[in-house]
């Protein structure tokens, strides 16, 4: 549950432009949050 908890933090922080953001701005933001958020949980548990 932390990776999810940490992702929807992340998603929500997104700040909307307008009604016609791109659907590929989106994508890009989601994806660079989901290997941002995979990077930062293994560089915990490679800490740890």
């Amino acid at each position: 549950m932390r990776i999810e908890d940490e992702m929807v933090s992340r998603f929500n922080q997104i700040e909307k432009k307008d009604d016609s953001e791109i659907l590929s701005e989106e994508l890009d933001f989601f994806f660079d949050n989901v290997m941002s958020t995979v990077v930062d949980y293994f560089k915990e548990e490679v800490a740890v």
